[in-house]
C-alpha cells in the first residue's frame, strides 16, 4: 500500500531530516536531560497539528497523529539519549558537548521517527485508527521505558502495538534484521569484593591474599557456561574489572571484580549466579577469606511479537526488496529497554543497517569515532511508514 508514494515524499524530506539529525548529533544530551532534544521532537510534531504530552518521565514526548476514521493505535518508539563518551570525529556537526557523543544511533532513531511523523501526516485521510510516537529518554542504563510506560505513554489511546528500530554498522545501508521471539538478552551486572588478609609481600605465608583468590575465581568462571548450561541455551559471562593493591611491596586486604552476565530468561540468570555464588564461597572459605557477591538484574530480554516481527519484514521487504531483509537472525546480547514496551503489548525492534556499502572498515556502537551512513534514514523512515499504513489502512 502506497509503496512509491512513500519514496516520493521521503525524497521531499531528506534534507530537512539528514539537518535534524546533525542538530542534535552536535548537541548530545544524556539520559533524564535530554531538554533541548525533546523540545525539538515536540515543536515539530505541534507544527503537524499532533496532540503532544511533554514532561513525561521528565523529559519524555509522546505524540499522536489521528487519522480520518476510527481503529487501532500503533506506536513508534524513539530513544533520545547520548552517552558519556568524548567524540574524536572532526566533521562540522561532531558533539560540542565535552565527553558527551551520540555514539549509538539515537540522534538518527529521533530524525527517523520525526521524518516519520511527517510523511504518516501526508496520508492522514488514508489512516483509520491512531498513530502514537514516544520519543523516550534515558535508554543507556537507565530503563526510561519503564518510567515512561508508568506515566502512560501506551495509554490514552491505548496502543495495539509498537515498533522500534536500532541502527547497526553491522548491516549495510538498505539492509535489516528483524525476528521473532528472543531477539535481545537480559543483562546482570555483578560485584565481587574479597577480603582477605594483607601484609608484606615478603611475607604470603602471613597473609591471605586476596588477588590469587580473585585469579582462581575468574578461572572457574570461565568454565560455567560450557559446564552448567545446556548447549541449546545462550548466555555469556564476561569479567570486565580486576582491581587490587597499588604498589610493589604489599599485599592488599582486598580485590574487586565486576563483570556482565548476558541471558535470555531469567531462569538462567538464576542458574549462573547459584553456581557463580558456589565458586566464590568455596574458594574463599578454602583460603580463610571473606565476600561479598552483588548480582544486579538489568532489563528483561527483548521479545518481539511473531505478528509484528512479520508485519516489519514484509513492509521492509517492499521498501528494500526480499535479498535485503534478514529474518530471524542470531538473537544479540545486547541489551534493550525496549522490553519493557514488548512486556505490555504486541511489539517488535529490528535492526536497520547504517555502515556505508563500500565501507569494510567501519567503528561499532559505542565508539567514540561511531558515524553512520545517513542514507539509513531515509530507509528507517520509509519502512516505518509502511508498516504504519500497512497496519492501520
Amino acid at each position: 500500500m502506497c509503496t512509491l508514494e512513500i519514496k516520493e515524499k521521503c525524497s521531499e524530506i531528506m534534507d530537512e531530516v539528514i539537518r535534524i539529525r546533525r542538530d542534535i548529533h552536535k548537541n548530545p544530551e544524556l539520559g533524564f536531560n535530554e531538554y533541548r532534544t525533546s523540545s525539538i521532537a515536540s515543536d515539530f510534531m505541534k507544527n503537524l497539528g499532533f496532540s503532544v504530552r511533554t514532561n513525561v518521565a521528565k523529559t519524555g514526548v509522546v505524540g499522536v497523529l489521528e487519522g480520518e476514521r476510527p481503529g487501532k493505535t500503533i506506536a513508534i518508539r524513539a530513544d533520545m539519549d547520548a552517552i558519556p563518551i568524548a567524540e574524536e570525529n572532526d566533521f562540522e556537526y561532531a558533539s560540542q558537548n565535552k565527553n558527551v557523543m551520540h555514539a549509538c544511533g539515537h540522534d538518527a532513531h529521533i530524525a527517523i521517527a520525526l521524518g516519520t511523523a511527517k510523511i504518516l501526516y501526508h496520508f492522514k485521510d488514508r489512516i483509520s485508527g491512531n498513530v502514537k510516537f514516544i520519543f523516550q529518554p534515558a535508554e543507556e542504563g537507565l530503563g526510561g521505558a519503564s518510567f515512561m510506560i508508568e506515566e502512560g505513554a501506551l495509554d490514552n489511546p491505548a496502543t495495539d502495538a509498537i515498533i522500534a528500530l536500532h541502527v547497526s554498522p553491522l548491516l549495510k545501508s538498505g539492509q535489516i534484521s528483524v525476528g521473532a521471539g528472543p531477539v535481545m538478552a537480559s543483562p546482570a551486572e555483578f560485584d565481587i569484593v574479597i577480603k582477605g588478609r594483607g601484609g608484606h609481600a615478603a611475607q604470603p605465608n602471613k597473609c591471605v591474599n586476596p588477588i590469587s583468590i580473585g585469579a582462581n575465581i575468574i578461572n572457574m568462571f570461565s568454565s560455567i557456561i560450557p559446564k552448567t548450561l545446556s548447549p541449546f541455551k545462550s548466555a555469556v559471562l564476561s569479567v570486565t574489572c580486576f582491581e587490587a593493591g597499588n604498589t610493589y611491596n604489599v599485599i592488599p586486604s582486598q580485590a574487586v571484580i565486576k563483570g556482565t552476565v548476558r541471558a535470555f530468561d531469567r531462569e538462567t540468570h538464576n542458574v549462573i549466579y547459584n553456581k557463580m555464588y558456589s565458586v566464590i564461597a568455596s574458594l574463599t572459605s578454602a583460603e580463610g577469606a571473606d565476600f561479598s557477591f552483588d548480582y544486579n538484574l538489568g532489563y528483561p530480554p527483548v521479545v518481539n511479537n511473531a505478528e509484528i516481527a512479520k508485519l516489519v519484514a514484509n513492509a521492509a521487504k517492499k521498501i528494500v526488496g526480499d535479498d535485503n531483509v534478514v529474518e530471524n537472525p542470531e538473537p544479540s546480547m545486547l541489551a534493550e529497554d525496549f522490553s519493557y514496551y514488548a512486556l505490555k503489548i504486541p511489539g517488535a525492534i529490528f535492526n536497520l543497517g547504517c555502515r556505508h556499502p563500500h565501507d569494510e572498515n567501519f567503528y561499532n556502537l559505542h565508539s567514540s569515532k561511531f558515524n553512520l551512513d545517513e542514507s539509513c534514514i531515509i530507509t528507517g523512515i520509509q519502512i516505518l511508514s509502511q508498516c504504519v499504513l500497512d497496519f492501520l489502512g
